[in-house]
């Protein structure tokens, strides 16, 4: 989730920042008024009243997620001498809101999903690409425990200033860095954990190969690498959720064709499956014993 939001003119990101405001309230108020449904079933009212809201929030969950989705549409930055890096977020309070709302407010479940789906243990060092404000980072650094560590990288400078700023203020101790995922700043086998989330759908299709081969190559033997991305779900908070659906309609087959690159790349044992939350799905893989 990056769309480059740096050069926008200031209204543009008022009402952005509008539009989420509006889209949190809506919740605020929808949780108010379910209790009064109960005492307007007596005059045949809940009914009526119940699809009046749930049009309204639809609507206003299409309008602000048509915005950001116009926004991000417009945003593919790359960097000079065509080295494609894919589209970079510069606004970090708006991606922590974005998150928020796609999320549906469940945004540490679908992290804590995210650790457990990749099998994160005491002890172990962890790399997260894309890191974004390093909210899945922070998790992950707490997971390993003292006796681990865990290294976060983004190709936006005002993402990894946040994400060192939430470190601190939590006092844990992570290492953040402004990197692209097609150019790892790390030894080869220096991790036993690569996670990938919302990141990898936002490189363009020609970077996505060299990116995995990157997370191969800074594997250990063993070492097993976890992509999320969004995945096209029966569920109805999947179908309800507007983020969710547009981004699993823009491409439907995201997870099997991660599931291609990384058997591409040299990863075995690999599996697609559901984290159960906000219409996210997952990749697994394992890099082999012998490289």
């Amino acid at each position: 989730m990056s769309p480059h939001l740096k050069n926008y003119p200031g209204h543009t990101m008022r009402k952005a920042h509008l539009a989420l405001g509006a889209l949190l309230v809506a919740g605020v108020l929808a949780l108010a008024l379910w209790p009064a449904s109960r005492w307007m079933a007596a005059a045949s009212l809940a009914f009526p009243v119940g699809v009046v809201v749930a049009i309204h929030l639809g609507v206003l969950l299409a309008v602000s997620a048509g915005l950001i989705t116009a926004l991000a549409s417009r945003s593919r930055a790359r960097q000079a001498e065509g080295t494609k890096v894919g589209a970079t977020l510069h606004s970090a309070r708006l991606y922590d809101w974005t998150a928020m709302a796609y999320t549906l407010g469940r945004e540490s479940r679908l992290r804590e999903r995210t650790l457990d789906a990749a099998g994160i243990i005491a002890g172990e060092h962890v790399l997260d690409v894309g890191c974004g404000t390093g909210t899945l980072t922070i998790a992950a650094r707490k997971r390993v425990g003292s006796t681990g560590l865990v290294d976060g990288v983004d190709a936006s400078s005002e993402m990894i200033a946040r994400a060192r700023g939430k470190a601190l203020r939590g006092g844990l101790s992570v290492t953040f860095e402004i990197a692209a995922a097609q150019s790892l700043p790390f030894p080869d086998a220096t991790f036993d954990v690569v996670l990938c989330s919302l990141a990898l759908h936002h490189l363009p299709q020609d970077a996505q190969a060299p990116a995995l081969a990157e997370m191969r190559r800074v594997l250990k033997p063993r070492g097993r690498v976890l992509i999320v991305e969004f995945r096209r779900e029966r569920r109805l908070s999947a179908l309800l959720n507007p983020i969710v659906l547009l981004h699993a309609l823009k491409n439907p087959r995201m997870l099997h064709e991660v599931e291609r690159l990384m058997q591409r790349s040299g990863f075995q044992q690999v599996t697609i499956g559901a984290l159960g939350v906000a219409g996210m799905g997952f990749a697994f893989g394992r890099v082999p014993a012998q490289a």
